[in-house]
């Protein structure tokens, strides 16, 4: 395999003809009266890579590597470019594609295609980046299932123990707890959540 984008693999045979790279340095430009203009560096621009394809009846479908390509560019998500070797690239959106038929079947079916595939680089912000800070390390306020609310009220509800929570830290409970049992409305109403099941996680 020479490189993978997404879940569209890019085969030895038939590998891009010709791969171009291209990343700007963007500066400011500020005027100074009498005297040459001053430069600013600002940041790397995004990298642009251009990838010429070859889809050959040979070795490959024509036509569904192509819809591949354009049904990727059309769900506009950044994929990773991941070389043959193991290595990332980097996250890239499609900005382009161009194709040409250079040999075609008497019933006007591709035999051979040329493409030639834009991509644009896609700088991932907190979502993406593993050096983010997780989420915050406390039990918030949530639901309690019945069980657990019987079992404080009979041992004395003025127990200091806080209930165990339901989902991991970080996580509101209330996702893995039981829908409401009360009248289904567009709005919550107070009979909805019975009050012998809410608690409230102990003050850090």
């Amino acid at each position: 395999m020479f490189a993978e984008l997404g879940e569209i693999k890019f085969q030895v045979v038939g590998s891009p003809e010709h791969l171009e790279a291209e990343r700007r340095y963007d500066y400011a430009e500020h005027d100074v009266i009498e005297a040459p203009p001053r430069l600013q560096w600002l940041s790397n621009g995004l990298e642009r890579l251009v990838l010429d394809l070859i889809f050959h009846a040979s070795f490959s479908n024509p036509t569904s590597g192509l819809a591949a390509l354009r049904a990727a560019a059309n769900a506009h998500q950044a994929l990773p470019l991941v070389m043959g070797d193991g290595t990332l690239w980097g996250y890239f959106v499609i900005e382009s594609i161009a194709t040409r038929s250079t040999q075609l079947g008497a019933n006007g079916t591709a035999i051979a295609v040329g493409a030639r595939l834009e991509l644009k680089e896609f700088a991932p912000g907190a979502e993406l980046d593993p050096s983010a800070p997780p989420l915050a390390p406390f039990t918030p306020l949530a639901l309690v299932n019945g069980a657990a609310a019987s079992g404080s009220a009979a041992t004395g509800a003025s127990s200091s123990t806080p209930l165990a929570p339901l989902s991991p830290q970080g996580v509101t409970a209330i996702l893995s707890n039981a829908p409401p049992a009360g009248a289904i409305t567009p709005n919550l109403l107070p009979d909805d959540v019975p009050i012998s099941v809410i608690t409230r996680s102990a003050a850090r």
